[in-house]
């Protein structure tokens, strides 16, 4: 599957839940897993908006290959990304069976958002979300 189609099965997603997906650039500090390495890309922060203006809002970190070549996140990478995190246990325990050693602090932000997208989604949504990756 080329990129192009990997943008347009995202916007068939979008299309098809009445989603809109917003992006402000933010660039102004680092993801907390960064350690201080400084190997990332840029934060923006990003809003999904249903017709009837319910939304999630999160910061979103594009790769650092994008910063470096000034790419934009795009609705397919968003989807992708989040997708992955939708995904994840609820749970702070088991988040940290299941990604082996991090922090405690770490494991409750990744529970705590799998939850928040698990609550924004429907079940139907987060099924088809499932396969953009």
């Amino acid at each position: 599957m080329e990129y192009l189609e990997y943008e347009a099965q995202a916007e068939r997603f979008l299309k098809r839940f009445n989603l809109t997906i917003k992006t402000a650039f933010k660039g102004d500090r680092c993801p907390p897993w960064d350690n201080e390495r400084h190997i990332h890309g840029d934060r923006y922060r990003v809003t999904i908006r249903r017709a009837n203006n319910k939304s999630i809002s999160f910061d979103f970190w594009n790769s650092l290959n994008d910063k470096e070549k000034n790419i934009k996140p795009t609705p397919y990478g968003i989807l992708a990304c989040i997708s992955n995190d939708a995904s994840s246990p609820t749970d702070p325990d088991k988040v940290a069976e299941e990604y082996g050693e991090i922090k405690p602090s770490q494991a409750i932000r990744i529970a705590r958002f799998a939850k928040k997208l698990q609550t924004f989604f429907s079940e139907t949504e987060l099924e088809e979300l499932y396969k953009i990756q």
